[in-house]
């Protein structure tokens, strides 16, 4: 169902007046080169029902609106009498039998936040993409002078361009509830729709206007078929050269805009991260895993990842910590940590090799010089001498009497692998291990449920799986907007 793409155009031009009148673009403005026309928004995100409830819906309304004019009510102020709708019984719609909604229970009188929100509950679609849809159709989260023909045809669902809307799915509500039945439909019956996933598609630049060409593109994801089901254009490198503007007689908007207003209000529609977050998380991983702040051509390539590419920060802390220069610096440590002595080039070529190609990782360094016989011999040649050492390097103590003869005789027996595999992989090692990475990351000690909860982790996958995890927490990147503000 094709949405009317003059009132698109029309939209167009009265958001660029309304952000003229705000001081322009938005402070965390989108970057066109981070633009996939492939890849508009992840399934993940366009698909999250849950995603804001009615407060949340409600307090954005209320935040981006502006005072209405004299005589009108605005998206943040509108309310109306809704219907029930019985859920879809699906072997009457979807071939799969999937159902597109779950139904709908009406009610005297609605605000449009509940009706978002109950809408994208029924239908699966994430309210941030319902409010972006609106913004995008009609200019109705913004608009300070709303038309009841701008509420007629809020989504523009059922709106063709050569004529009015059907009644059928016309009013505020019922476009929210058929737009978003619309969007599961097309991905629930995607065979009988134009545009599909996992396949590369010819799409034309602009309607009815063949001189302009087409563009062909592989389309990686249910929702941005979806998208282009609903809106069937791409925009073209004029539309993108003007981001916040008017391209040429070529260019459409409706899914630049789309993109272009969720990357705006609610971070990349890969990744869930606006830009700000993601220079923050930069600028802290490299301090706190390389100890150096990132350099320009970094910086943007790491942006670009999260932003663009939607790169989940795992990825990015995962490359970071897996990087050359990340295991170089410690190897050497383990040499000065462990061995006390300064690393040998040979040495540290070959364990840097050995960690790449998988035969090691970067813990069993230090685990590995404390087995040989440079450690044994530094710690006095004796069994005794090497458990004490041995304690002291990996849990910060001394060993008691019990704990001295057990370990020295196991040492003593069968080598001093015996030991050092036994208090590596103790529970004791593996808090003061994770202890370190709190330090060293989160800026603070541990908690008895944190301790709880990365101990099987860090014994059955190594202080990497520790590393890895605390970087990409919620907690973390709390840590990183303080630190790092943009």
């Amino acid at each position: 169902m094709i949405h009317r793409f003059l009132a698109s155009i029309a939209a167009l031009a009265t958001s660029i007046v309304l952000m003229m009148g705000l001081g322009a673009v938005p402070a965390s403005a989108a970057t066109a080169s981070d633009f996939n026309p492939g890849y508009i928004i992840s399934d993940s995100l366009f698909f999250d029902s849950a995603s804001m409830n009615q407060a949340q819906v409600q307090q954005f309304l209320n935040d981006h609106g502006k005072p209405c004019q004299a005589g009108y009510i605005c998206l943040k102020d509108y309310a109306q009498a809704t219907q029930t709708i019985t859920a879809d019984n699906p072997f009457n719609f979807a071939p799969s039998g999937a159902r597109y909604c779950n139904g709908y229970v009406g009610s005297g009188w609605e605000s449009a936040a509940a009706i978002i929100t109950k809408t994208a509950e029924s239908c699966g679609i994430s309210p941030k993409a319902l409010i972006v849809l609106l913004e995008k159709e009609q200019t109705l989260v913004s608009r300070n002078n709303p038309s009841q023909q701008n509420y007629r045809a809020a989504t523009g669902n059922g709106c063709p361009d050569t004529s009015d809307c059907d009644d059928t799915v016309s009013g505020f509500f019922f476009q929210m509830y058929h737009g978003a039945r619309a969007f599961q439909r097309y991905v629930k019956n995607s065979g009988d729709y134009t545009y599909k996933a996992f396949r590369t598609n010819t799409i034309a630049n602009y309607p009815a206007r063949p001189e302009c060409g087409t563009q062909s593109v592989y389309i990686a994801n249910q929702a941005t078929a979806a998208l282009y089901n609903y809106t069937p254009y791409v925009p073209n490198g004029a539309a993108m050269s003007n981001l916040y503007g008017i391209g040429d007689s070529c260019s459409s908007y409706g899914n630049r805009n789309f993109w272009r207003m969720y990357t705006d209000w609610f971070g990349s529609p890969i990744s869930g991260l606006n830009t700000k977050d993601a220079l923050s998380l930069v600028h802290s991983v490299y301090n706190d895993v390389l100890g150096r702040s990132p350099d320009a051509a970094g910086l943007e390539t790491w942006r670009g990842y999260l932003i663009g590419q939607g790169w989940p920060v795992t990825q990015v802390a995962n490359s970071i910590l897996y990087s050359d220069e990340y295991l170089t610096s410690q190897i050497k440590l383990a040499y000065t940590t462990v061995l006390h002595r300064e690393f040998d080039q040979g040495g540290l070529n070959d364990w840097l090799n050995r960690i790449k190609i998988g035969t090691a990782n970067v813990d069993e360094v230090q685990m590995t010089f404390m087995k040989s016989l440079e450690y044994y011999e530094k710690a006095g040649s004796t069994p005794a001498g090497f458990t004490n050492v041995m304690y002291q390097d990996m849990l910060g103590r001394s060993a008691g009497p019990q704990e001295l003869s057990y370990w020295a005789d196991q040492a003593a027996q069968f080598g001093t692998a015996r030991s050092v595999n036994g208090i590596w992989n103790s529970t004791e090692s593996a808090a003061r291990r994770i202890a370190v990475v709190y330090t060293q990351f989160l800026k603070r000690g541990t908690d008895d449920a944190g301790i709880r909860s990365w101990t099987p982790l860090v014994i059955a996958n190594g202080n990497q799986a520790v590393r890895s995890a605390v970087l990409s927490s919620a907690e973390y990147l709390q840590n990183a907007r303080n630190r790092y503000p943009q």
